[in-house]
């Protein structure tokens, strides 16, 4: 039999529902005490194992539980169908020797399920100090995995994962190089941390430094550095502002080695600030929108601590993914040489991209369960309505151009024109500026994509320049300091509940830019950033929207001049890029082979290198 995954019992408190189901438990120094005539679950996210994944990636028929310990006691293993239902398998009792082994045939489970194990205490403490789960198939891979992290002036981060994975013998052992593709000006190896973890990792570490490229552009460098090593035949990619934990690594290492053939490896995400917080099982990008996110939209930020795994039906149902973001993604080698590297996008719909490329190429995206980080969550800032509204539309519609299955992706384009008009009637005139010239640029073709990668974030920064909206608002700052007080505490008025009701808020925000603007000198109204929903700003002229820490704002003012110049301009855009759709995708797609090609981005990186 060979190890799989291993129990994970160092988490602090406040992630402690991810590892034992009673959060009171005494855990202490990796073990966990069961007083005597009690029991303790181990249905947990990181503690059950998703045989489902196993058995239809690898091909598991059998699965053994060794559990370490002392103290007299029972042992249950528990076995769950794709619906969630429950059920005893097998059943030991013991402990006194230190361990139990069961063992347990998981054939029949390839469309979903877990496996778990739960503890009766006898008349004594029972302490478990231990288990591995194990499978009866053997690595199929065996080379060096690389790990490949992507910074930009967050060195205490990066240093923090760093010590992280040098603590850990059992990771540094799988991990052949560890590569830090540093873009920032705040250097990782000038953190005052730095040296100690350097010394440590000794030769395995590696620190390219090059200009911002973007995310693609770190990511790129990181598969190209892999590719560069005969003896690696993966590289698993992170995002700098995570933290990670290295038996979670492990777990997709041990996945890619074991599964049949090559497949990507995705990691989950939880929320750095709300730990036990799941962002998504499983992602795909809608054919119908074309747009990504969960299968169904009830199933992204589930909290894994008031949603446990016992009570959480559609979490034992087996997912399936299109693809996963990159804060962390073990990526075959055999996959980037078939299918080549990341789309130069800079930032957004990179990874998303890449698994709809990789897909139709016979090689799929498997999110594990159990393999996974917490992340900053984007959710605490909106950037669709700053600099990346323009890297969101000009990325979003050409992956669609390249993939959509349907005519013109579906409602994409209508959606995006109605998210034009919300921006327009809410005073974001900057993001629409942003969003009609992505497109503009989309039917250029995208021969400029890799000369534009250091252009792209200076150009979208320039348009705001035009943008009063624009200019940050803090305490000192008259606008800031005169702004009528907050309307209200809590969140926005009530969401139009009916389509004439929403019809009705859009024309009568149309019909407020027939008239001129009148502002004032001051804001007339401050709305935090939860109130500020689409439709609420537009009942006012007027209006200091905060950001998400209350300490900044930006000031919103209707202008008709603007509201009239954009809304034509957007419509415009919309309808040249319906017209000649076919043309511009055929056109995308014929460049793509040369866009993700190894060679042009090394062509890329070469100028790039800071001497």
């Amino acid at each position: 039999m060979h190890l799989a995954q291993e129990l994970i019992l160092t988490l602090p408190p406040a992630r402690r529902a991810l590892a034992v189901e009673d959060g009171s438990a005494a855990v202490v120094e990796g073990a966990v005490r069961v007083p005597a005539g009690a029991s303790q679950g181990f249905a947990t996210y990181f503690s059950a194992f998703p045989a489902s994944y196993w058995v239809r990636w690898a091909g598991v028929t059998a699965v053994r539980l060794e559990l370490s310990g002392t103290g007299r006691g029972t042992v249950r293993l528990v076995r769950t169908d794709p619906g969630g239902a429950a059920r005893t398998e097998v059943m030991a009792s013991g402990l006194d020797g230190g361990g139990v082994s069961l063992d347990i045939d998981v054939a029949g489970m390839s469309d979903g399920g877990w496996l778990w194990f739960e503890v009766d205490a006898g008349d004594t403490d029972v302490v478990v100090t231990g288990a591995r789960w194990l499978v009866d198939v053997a690595p199929r891979r065996t080379g060096d995995v690389c790990l490949s992290i992507t910074t930009m002036d967050k060195p205490e981060y990066c240093v923090a994962t760093l010590r992280r994975i040098a603590a850990s013998e059992s990771l540094a052992d799988a991990v052949g190089a560890v590569f830090v593709i540093d873009q920032g000006s705040r250097r990782v190896v000038d953190h005052p941390g730095y040296a100690e973890v350097a010394e440590t990792l000794g030769t395995r570490l590696r620190i390219v430094e090059q200009r911002n490229l973007g995310g693609s552009g770190g990511f790129s460098r990181g598969m190209l550095e892999a590719l560069d090593r005969p003896e690696t035949d993966a590289v698993l990619i992170l995002d700098d502002d995570v933290e990670v934990e290295p038996e979670a690594l492990l777990r997709a290492i041990r996945f890619h080695r074991a599964a049949r053939v090559p497949v990507v490896v995705g990691g989950h995400m939880l929320d750095l600030n709300r730990p036990t917080v799941l962002n998504s099982f499983s992602e795909v990008v809608h054919q119908r929108t074309f747009n990504w996110g969960p299968p169904e939209a009830d199933q992204q930020w589930h909290d894994l601590e008031t949603g446990p795994l016992r009570d959480t039906p559609w979490l034992h149902a087996r997912g399936e993914s299109d693809f996963n973001g990159w804060w962390m993604c073990l990526i075959p080698t055999a996959v980037l040489r078939d299918v080549g590297l990341s789309l130069p996008l800079f930032l957004k719909w990179d990874d998303a991209e890449f698994g709809l490329r990789a897909g139709p190429a016979g090689h799929a995206t498997v999110s594990l369960p159990g393999a996974a980080l917490w992340h900053v969550a984007w959710t605490d800032k909106d950037d669709t309505v700053e600099w990346q509204a323009y890297l969101h539309q000009r990325n979003r519609v050409a992956t669609a151009l390249l993939h959509a299955r349907r005519p013109r992706a579906g409602l994409l384009l209508p959606l995006l024109l109605a998210n034009d008009l919300k921006l327009l009637l809410g005073m974001r005139y900057y993001a629409v500026d942003l969003h009609v010239r992505a497109l503009r640029d989309l039917l250029a073709g995208p021969g400029d994509l890799f000369g534009g990668l250091e252009r792209v974030v200076p150009a979208a920064r320039a348009v705001g320049a035009l943008y009063p909206e624009t200019v940050v608002r803090r305490a000192g700052d008259p606008v800031y300091d005169t702004a009528a007080p907050r309307v209200r505490a809590g969140e926005p008025g009530n969401k139009p509940a009916s389509s004439a009701a929403l019809a009705g808020l859009v024309v009568r925000g149309v019909l407020r830019h027939l008239r001129p603007g009148s502002s004032g000198p001051t804001p007339r109204v401050t709305l935090t950033r939860e109130q500020a929903a689409w439709w609420e700003v537009p009942l006012h002229d007027s209006v200091l929207v905060l950001a998400g820490d209350g300490l900044s704002g930006v000031w919103l003012r209707r202008d008709p001049r603007q509201f009239w110049r954009l809304a034509g301009a957007s419509v415009a855009a919309h309808l040249r890029l319906a017209l000649r759709w076919r043309k511009a995708s055929a056109r995308w797609r014929a460049a793509m082979p040369v866009l993700v090609d190894p060679e042009s981005w090394r062509a890329t990186f070469a100028p790039q290198e800071r001497p």
